[in-house]
């Protein structure tokens, strides 16, 4: 499984109580109306990360990096997504089913500390947001996160960079990184919660990964 992002649907029982299920993601045409992205480059992200200072802004911004995730769904995210084998369970708000849709993915041990340390250091429990900053307390707005990223990209990088300093920049950035690693076109579409594939193609034009070592190299398999 270490490999595979795997989506599941919550169903409800007859019970009551929910179940997931392991499902795949269908639906309607959904093209992006603009496929120009902008996106931090390895070096770009990691003088970010590396400049910033405040643990709370670099919290936010990895998580948003590493889950690829859209604003809203980070802003969803709970103590109690976060499970001690290194996956968070992301809730996918796009999808219109009467199920709702997760995405479990696998985090880095420096994401899973800085979640820890926060979580400790404000005394926060299962149930309260990951990005709040008290215990009952809703996470952070929108405008905040966003200028948490804008902050610390003119002050690290600075202003000429300000054109990707938006939180969807980071799931551009995240979704190129995957492609250029060697990730699938549909794995990386499960990842990112798209219905449909259509979306996912986009990035294809953006990645570095090496066709023609690819091919060459499937083409020696036989050899």
């Amino acid at each position: 499984m270490d490999n595979e992002v795997v989506v599941y649907s919550e169903i409800k029982k007859s019970n009551g109580k929910t179940k997931l299920v392991e499902t795949e993601l269908k639906g309607k045409n959904n093209y992006y109306d603009n496929d120009n992205i902008v996106f931090y480059s390895v070096e770009q992200l990691k003088a970010l990360l590396d400049g910033i200072t405040n643990e709370f802004h670099k919290l936010a911004v990895l998580l948003m990096y590493e889950t690829g995730a859209r604003i809203e769904e980070i802003r969803e995210l709970k103590f109690s997504d976060v499970e001690s084998s290194g996956r968070i369970k992301v809730l996918t708000l796009k999808q219109r089913k009467a199920n709702k849709i997760y995405r479990y993915l696998k985090i880095s041990d420096k994401l899973m500390a800085l979640i820890l340390s926060h979580r400790l250091n404000n005394k926060l429990n299962d149930n309260d947001y990951i990005l709040s900053k008290t215990s009952g307390g809703p996470a952070i707005a929108r405008k905040s996160i966003s200028y948490i990223l804008k902050y610390n990209t003119e002050k690290v990088l600075g202003k000429a960079y300000l054109d990707k300093a938006h939180p969807h920049a980071l799931r551009h950035t995240r979704a190129v990184h995957l492609l250029d690693s060697g990730m699938n076109i549909m794995l990386l579409k499960n990842f990112l919660g798209h219905s449909n594939i259509s979306n996912t193609l986009i990035y294809l034009k953006y990645s570095n990964a090496d066709m023609a070592a690819a091919v060459d190299k499937a083409n020696n398999i036989l050899i």
